[in-house]
C-alpha cells in the first residue's frame, strides 16, 4: 500500500486508449492492474485503508469504502461495482480523485482577480453551475486556471472555483458565486478515460435535473424481468433473491446517451434509495444505476461518510408498504433499446471526442477539461466542465411513495 510497490503492471503504451475490460463498465485496464497502480498513490493521497461494507446489507451488491483521515473534503469515499474488485478499485479511485481536486498538484495558476468580461472566453461564464442566490455577473473578479477546449487545438481559462474543492472553513466571508461540487471530477487509466467518465456524470446530472418534478405515473419504466444483459440480469437477480423491490426508470433525454434511474426498497430498511447511470452503452448505464442504488442504501446503513448527518436518521422516511410501479408505464428492455441510438467505440479517446461534440451541438458551447494529474503518471484525474448542462440537487432522484403523488 505505498508508492514504492514493485508489482508488475501492464505498461503504458501508445494504445492506452483502447478498451480492454467490459464487465459492467468500459475500461482500458483490468481492475486488478488499476488496483496495483492505485496502491502506489495511497501514501501521497493520505489513503490509509479500504474496507468492504457489502455485508452490512442483505442485497449483496459489492460496495467498498476508502478512508483519508486528513481529507479537506470527504474523509470516507465509496465505490460500487459488479464485483468486489471493481467496487474496491472504485472506492480507491474516488478517494484519489478527491485528493487531486483538493491539492491541484498539476494545475498552474491563471489570472487572479480578473472579470470574465475582460477575457476572450469561448463560453458564457453565466452558463456555469452557479451557487444558490448567486451574485455572479460577467464583471465580477474571479481567479482562473488554464483549461483545454476539447476537440480544438487551443486553451482557455475556467474559474478556479469550478475546479478546486475544499470543505474547510474559508478565512473570510465571500458572496455566493459559483457552485462547488465534485460534478465532472473523474479518474481513469488514461486522460481520455477519466475525462469521458466525468462527461458522462455531467450528462447524467443534466438528465435527472428535473426528475423530481415528474410524477411516477408519467415516467417510463423498464420491466426488470425483461433485462437480458448478463451482468445486469445477475445484479437484478441478487436484488430479487434478497426479497427487495426494484424499479427501473428510462430517463433518457438524448437517444445517444442512455440514462437510467434505479429505485431500491426492502423490508429490512423500508426506505426508497436511488441510483442513476449514463453511458453510450445501455447495459453499462443500467449497471451503474443499479449498483449506485445499492451504494446509496449502504451509505445510510454504514453511516461513516462525512456528509451523512444525524438529522438524516432522525427524519428518515419509512415507506412501510412495498412500493408499486405503474403497470401501464412498463416497457421491455428490448423496447427500450429500440428507442436508442447506440454507437460502439473501440477506444475511449474516440468516444470522448464524439460525446463532446454531441454535447456542444446541444448547448452551443464547448466542453472544457482541466488535467489534475501529471501527464506522465499511469493513472489520470481530470475535471470536465460543460457550460450549459444543468445540475440540480446532486445525485438525488426523488420518488414519491405512491404513483399518484407528484
Amino acid at each position: 500500500m505505498n508508492e514504492s510497490s514493485t508489482l508488475d503492471v501492464e505498461p503504458v503504451t501508445a494504445d492506452r486508449n483502447v478498451k480492454r475490460y467490459f464487465a459492467g463498465t468500459h475500461r482500458t485496464r483490468h481492475p486488478a492492474d488499476t488496483w496495483r497502480l492505485a496502491e502506489r498513490l495511497f501514501t501521497r493521497c493520505g489513503l490509509t485503508r479500504v474496507a468492504d461494507v457489502t455485508g452490512l446489507d442483505v442485497i449483496g451488491i459489492p460496495v467498498w469504502v476508502a478512508v483519508r483521515p486528513m481529507a479537506r473534503t470527504l474523509s470516507v469515499s465509496q465505490g460500487k461495482g459488479a464485483t468486489d474488485l471493481a467496487a474496491k478499485v472504485s472506492a480507491a479511485m474516488e478517494a484519489i480523485e478527491l485528493w487531486h481536486a483538493e491539492e491541484l498538484p498539476a494545475t498552474t495558476p491563471g489570472p487572479v482577480g480578473v472579470a470574465a468580461s475582460s477575457l476572450r472566453l469561448p463560453y458564457d461564464v453565466m452558463s456555469l453551475q452557479r451557487a444558490a442566490r448567486s451574485l455572479l455577473t460577467p464583471d465580477v473578479p474571479l481567479d482562473w486556471v488554464p483549461a483545454r477546449v476539447v476537440c480544438e487545438d487551443r486553451e482557455t481559462v475556467v474559474p478556479l472555483a469550478c475546479v478546486a474543492i475544499s470543505s474547510l472553513a474559508a478565512p473570510a466571508w465571500s458572496v455566493p458565486l459559483l457552485r462547488v461540487s465534485s460534478n465532472g471530477l473523474a479518474s481513469g487509466n488514461c486522460p481520455a478515460e477519466a475525462a469521458l467518465h466525468g462527461l458522462f456524470e455531467l450528462i447524467e446530472r443534466d438528465c435527472t435535473y428535473d426528475l423530481g418534478d415528474r410524477p411516477v405515473s408519467t415516467r417510463t419504466h423498464i420491466d426488470p424481468e425483461t433485462v437480458t444483459d448478463p451482468d445486469c440480469h445477475r445484479l437484478i437477480g441478487q436484488i430479487t433473491s434478497a426479497g427487495a423491490w426494484l424499479e427501473l426508470v428510462d430517463n433518457t433525454r438524448d437517444p445517444a446517451f442512455p440514462c437510467f434511474v434505479a429505485y431500491l426498497w426492502s423490508p429490512e430498511d423500508p426506505s426508497i434509495y436511488s441510483g442513476s447511470g449514463c453511458h453510450t452503452d445501455p447495459a453499462t448505464a443500467l449497471s451503474r444505476a443499479v449498483t449506485e442504488a445499492a451504494q446509496s442504501r449502504l451509505t445510510v446503513i454504514n453511516g461513516t461518510r462525512d456528509d451523512v448527518r444525524g438529522s438524516l436518521y432522525r427524519s428518515h422516511r419509512w415507506d412501510t408498504h412495498r412500493p408499486v410501479t405503474p403497470p401501464d408505464r412498463l416497457r421491455s428492455w428490448d423496447q427500450t433499446l429500440a428507442a436508442l441510438r447506440v454507437r460502439r467505440f473501440g477506444s475511449v479517446d474516440e468516444e470522448y471526442r464524439w460525446c463532446s461534440r454531441q454535447v456542444r451541438l446541444r448547448t452551443g458551447q464547448p466542453v472544457l477539461e482541466v488535467p489534475l494529474s501529471p501527464p506522465d503518471e499511469p493513472l489520470s484525474v481530470v475535471r470536465v466542465i460543460a457550460p450549459g448542462l444543468r445540475f440540480g440537487t446532486g445525485d438525488e432522484c426523488p420518488r414519491p411513495v405512491r404513483p399518484e403523488e407528484s
